[in-house]
């Protein structure tokens, strides 16, 4: 029995070999087929050239298509990657703005009320502010009015409501201040020119809005852009092999290479078998000649593996001849010893019978008469 395994082993080792042997074959047919359709070399079979050149062409056609796609995703991460940074920069610019207006507003404020002139453009910016201060005086002066006139006596009830009153709207108005200056910062912005300001403290936040916007129109441009070359990308794909988004049309590519590049092997290994079953030229190329050495060694050494399968074969069927002969051997060795038994058995068997014949008889004859039945 493990000589028996031992040749399935070797067996099976000579089979793997000649399969490895089988693919090499293939590959020299291949490159063979593709050599002899480069040389374009005569009295090969045309249909199976334009077969070749067809599928060439088919791959080509693929092969832009699928480097295309791969391209234009790459293009399409970097654009959502920009996007996404370009729009996280709006969001933090949006905070400065915000500050830089606060801080326009406040110099802009402190800038008027110090007297100088800036003309009805820069009152009219701070229309909003100038009100809501005013309606903060008055309040403060009926806060203090009215605490004055409470200090000391009993108030009558009149005159605590309108205190209380008062200092509610005091306390309204100077709120609607602090969330004015933004808003009075934006007036300033857009209806004063920032030479109005050079050389004061709303310069500064004058000079950082005007960057900030001008980022900001720049980003604005760049995002409409990025929108452009997505449509284009989205367009491009239309146009590629397949179906679906670019994951399903790259599968559906690599699919078909795949199939494509098989069947242009199988014409490329036609064309070599064609090319190996013609009688050599006398101009035929060293690559050539190379070539048919290559597939005359890979055959003899199939054939040698061959032979030695089949060699391994004819010892592994006389083994199993060998192993039933054997066992019959064994199987009459037990029988003949049953039989050999057997036959000691009888003649013992025959010596007691005869025995027992010779007193039957003597009995039988020393046997006395007796009288009939009445």
């Amino acid at each position: 029995m493990n000589d028996l395994k031992k040749l399935d082993r070797r067996i099976a080792d000579k089979e793997d070999a000649i399969a490895s042997e089988r693919e090499n074959e293939d590959v020299i047919l291949a490159n063979l087929g593709q050599e002899l359709d480069e040389a374009n070399l005569p009295k090969l079979p045309s249909d199976t050239l334009e077969e070749v050149r067809r599928l060439s062409g088919e791959i080509r056609d693929a092969e832009n298509s699928l480097r295309r796609i791969l391209a234009d995703n790459e293009k399409r991460t970097e654009l959502q990657e920009e996007k996404k940074s370009l729009k996280v920069e709006l969001r933090s610019m949006k905070n400065r703005e915000e500050s830089a207006l606060e801080e326009l507003g406040r110099a802009a404020w402190e800038l008027w009320k110090s007297s100088r002139q800036f003309g009805d453009e820069m009152e009219s910016a701070l229309e909003d502010l100038i009100k809501t201060e005013k309606r903060l005086h008055e309040a403060e002066d009926a806060v203090y009015r009215y605490e004055g006139e409470n200090k000391g006596r009993t108030a009558a009830l009149f005159t605590r409501g309108k205190a209380l009153l008062w200092a509610g709207r005091k306390k309204t108005a100077s709120v609607a201040l602090e969330r004015l200056w933004g808003k009075a910062g934006l007036s300033i912005f857009d209806t004063m020119s920032a030479e109005a300001f050079t050389d004061t403290p709303a310069a500064l936040p004058m000079a950082t809005l005007k960057a900030l916007q001008d980022r900001g129109k720049e980003i604005d441009d760049r995002l409409e852009a990025i929108s452009a070359e997505f449509e284009a990308l989205e367009a491009s794909l239309e146009e590629m092999p397949g179906k679906g988004g670019a994951k399903k049309r790259v599968s559906y590519i690599e699919s078909l290479l795949e199939q494509n590049r098989n069947t242009l092997d199988d014409a490329y290994r036609e064309l070599g078998r064609t090319w190996i079953g013609m009688k050599p030229a006398a101009s035929e190329s060293a690559e050539l000649k190379a070539r048919r050495k290559e597939l005359e060694a890979a055959e003899n050494r199939i054939a040698g593996l061959e032979a030695d399968i089949s060699a391994l074969k004819a010892h592994k069927e006389y083994l199993i001849a060998e192993a039933d002969r054997d066992a019959k051997a064994e199987k009459a060795a037990v029988l003949e010893e049953t039989v050999k038994e057997q036959q000691t058995a009888l003649k013992a068997a025959k010596k007691e019978l005869a025995s027992a014949e010779k007193a039957c008889l003597a009995l039988k004859e020393s046997l006395p008469p007796i009288s009939e039945e009445d």
